[in-house]
């Protein structure tokens, strides 16, 4: 390879001298800009073409909009805007074939719903633009001339096909009565004529997905009806869809189709009798999963995303995240190629490979980041064996600027074992106790963090905070016990466990237990309104945006975008029934229990918030003066449950910035 170890080591040698340097002229450097954190990337994604020849990048333009560019490899050549909007962020992108391309576009705001708001296909070179699928309203298009055919809101992107055909899949999401999903429906369009072939004939009723075969012909789909998921399987297209299995997802071990390879061999993820995920073949007809996985990782659940030969359908590897992303290859030559180039970048590098045609391409694109590094590209090319940047997600982050991240197992005070994501600040000696900052992820029932650059964490890290993520139960990718310990234990095990890593950070002298704030935002707000009212005299200040702030407004709150069947099945199972468990949610509430908070609050809202309604901040706000707790409140009237604008996001961590000064350096 061109760029050899020895090119690396000298580049390591002048980062550290050069770090020394800084350190030596200024002992208390400034830190970065909150803009370093909260700006758009440079370069926000890659996908690469089929052959392999063309690179699919999204860039942001002068305005502040992400628009699809395209540049050849094969020469290198210049990026290329091909499609943009003065309204809109590209989003999704797709390679319908080396000449033609699909993507997303969605507004801001909390009017896109459903997760999608316009498709458009586009060729490489920038001609023949076509909408596929239509926003609520028209958009206004620049640099292209969009044709007026286009499939009505509903229809979403599904996939596309490497077949050599301008066709994609797409799917429509209909609703019932009340507006909730009540099946998902599946056709195939043609890009350039607008053609639409439905799929769907025969379909199971409450079908919500669809898993295709090599072939392009749908093999396995997913029901649910009434709580319970269900699974079919047809073996031919002739065939009617035959269930194959039926469970309830919350109690009962079920599985999750995820590929039918060439040699119409299925695979699943499942648990199989154990406590996390796995790959595993499966038998439709038998109804029988084979007890040993093809793919496991040992205290991580397997959520991946195949990499697949198109040629003859073979599964060549798979992407994944353990604590860190990672790649495994079935393919030898492959796992070579990614050996290779784990030896010529930076030791702690995680290195995705994107490939197009893996087996047959000469160029790969190669994203390598870690925790300090957000992300840089490379271009390999495998006839040279010779390795070339492309360029740099933020290239204005300096990486001996960044904060260190370590992962610890803490052993909770049941026994649970909680992983532990620690960003220590940067230069920060590790046994030193500091301020800290217990970051809190959204959810619950999602994983909060990896060994990745985060901009959150790095941000608190820079402000000289050592911040705590904990993983605690409830939390999803740790296995099924880790996972079904958090039911309904909102408000009390779930806030243990924070109190929990707390302690063992104290132990391990990593933070001054006089100077500790909770931060977070959606369960995370909630969870740190919470915390003071579960855990008096663990923390100094408690920050939310977005929180939720009494579990009550969740089920009685009709506008908000809560599904009736998420109020009906899951939140009962996993929070709390509103009628048999009503003392255990009073106990839950920061609202209701308000007057029992002694710490300065800092609460943050979205006017627009369709997934936690503005009502639970102005609710308890209210409630939280009338009863002398001290609370600093903003509203940003156009945000959603997120933001979506810089602007905005940069103002919420001055804000948080100067909270977290001003009350961990009051007296007690």
């Amino acid at each position: 390879m061109k760029h050899g170890w020895r090119y690396w080591m000298n580049q390591a040698i002048v980062a550290l001298l050069s770090a020394l340097s800084a350190m030596a002229g200024s002992a208390f450097a400034a830190p970065p800009p909150i803009e370093h954190f909260t700006k758009r990337p440079a370069i926000d994604g890659v996908v690469v073409s089929p052959s392999g020849n063309r690179l699919a990048v999204l860039v942001f333009g002068a305005e502040g909009r992400r628009r699809l560019a395209v540049m050849n490899l094969d020469p290198v050549g210049d990026i290329r805007v091909v499609g943009g909007f003065a309204d809109a962020d590209v989003a999704t992108v797709r390679w319908v074939s080396d000449d033609r391309l699909v993507f997303e576009a969605y507004r801001d705001g909390p009017e896109i719903r459903e997760g999608g708001a316009g498709t458009f296909a586009v060729n490489h070179d920038g001609t023949e633009s076509r909408q596929l699928i239509a926003w609520v309203r028209a958009m206004n298009e620049t640099n292209s001339s969009i044709r007026s055919r286009v499939l009505p809101y509903g229809w979403f992107l599904h996939s596309t096909i490497d077949d050599r055909s301008d066709d994609v899949f797409v799917y429509r999401n209909v609703k019932d009565a009340v507006g909730d999903l009540k099946q998902v429906e599946l056709a195939r369009l043609n890009t350039r004529t607008g053609l639409l072939r439905s799929l769907s004939y025969g379909m199971p009723q409450g079908t919500r997905s669809w898993l295709l075969d090599q072939k392009h012909e749908p093999r396995l789909l997913t029901a649910y009806r009434d709580g319970r998921q269900k699974v079919y399987w047809r073996a031919a297209e002739a065939d009617p869809w035959a269930e194959v299995a039926d469970f309830d997802p919350l109690t009962e071990a079920g599985l999750t189709p995820w590929m039918v390879d060439g040699r119409g061999q299925v695979m699943v993820t499942a648990r199989m009798g154990g406590d996390v995920t796995g790959l595993y073949k499966f038998d439709p007809v038998a109804r029988r999963v084979d007890p040993q996985p093809l793919v496991s990782v040992a205290g991580f659940d397997l959520s991946a995303s195949p990499e697949v030969d198109p040629e003859s359908g073979a599964l060549l590897g798979l992407h994944f995240t353990a604590d860190r992303p990672t790649s495994y290859w079935f393919d030898d030559r492959l796992a070579q190629i990614q050996r290779g180039l784990d030896a010529a970048l930076p030791a702690g590098r995680s290195n995705r490979l994107y490939c197009g045609r893996c087996v047959s391409t000469r160029f790969f694109v190669v994203r390598s980041s870690s925790d300090r590094q957000p992300g840089e590209y490379f271009l390999f090319d495998r006839s040279k064996s010779s390795l070339e940047p492309i360029g740099a997600a933020r290239p204005w982050i300096d990486e001996a600027s960044q904060g260190r991240r370590t992962v610890h197992r803490v052993t909770t005070r049941d026994g649970l074992s909680m992983p532990v994501y620690v960003t220590h600040p940067p230069g920060a000696a590790v046994d030193k106790a500091l301020p800290a900052v217990v970051l809190v992820h959204g959810g619950p029932w999602l994983r909060g963090s990896d060994l990745g650059w985060e901009a959150e964490a790095q941000f608190l890290a820079s402000r000289g905070y050592r911040v705590l993520q904990p993983e605690f139960r409830g939390s999803w990718g740790y296995g099924f016990r880790h996972f079904k310990a958090g039911w309904k234990e909102w408000g009390r095990a779930m806030q243990d466990d924070l109190v929990d890593a707390v302690r063992w950070a104290e132990k391990e002298r990593l933070l001054d237990p006089g100077k500790v704030c909770v931060v977070g935002a959606s369960y995370g707000g909630y969870a740190a309104l919470m915390g003071p009212i579960s855990s008096p005299g663990v923390y100094r200040c408690a920050a939310s945006f977005a929180g939720v702030t009494d579990i009550d407004l969740m089920y009685s709150i009709t506008w908000s975008d809560l599904s009736e069947a998420s109020r009906r099945y899951s939140m009962p199972v996993l929070i709390g029934d509103r009628d048999k468990d009503t003392d255990r949610l009073t106990m839950a509430s920061p609202l209701k229990r308000v007057a029992e908070i002694k710490i300065p609050l800092l609460v943050v809202h979205g006017g627009a918030d369709r997934r936690v309604p503005i009502a639970h901040a102005r609710e308890f706000t209210a409630a939280a003066r009338r009863a002398g707790v001290t609370v600093e409140r903003f509203d940003y009237l156009e945000e959603g449950h997120g933001f979506f604008s810089p602007a905005n996001e940069t103002d919420f961590y001055g804000r948080l910035e100067r909270f977290l000064a001003e009350s961990l350096s009051a007296p007690r």
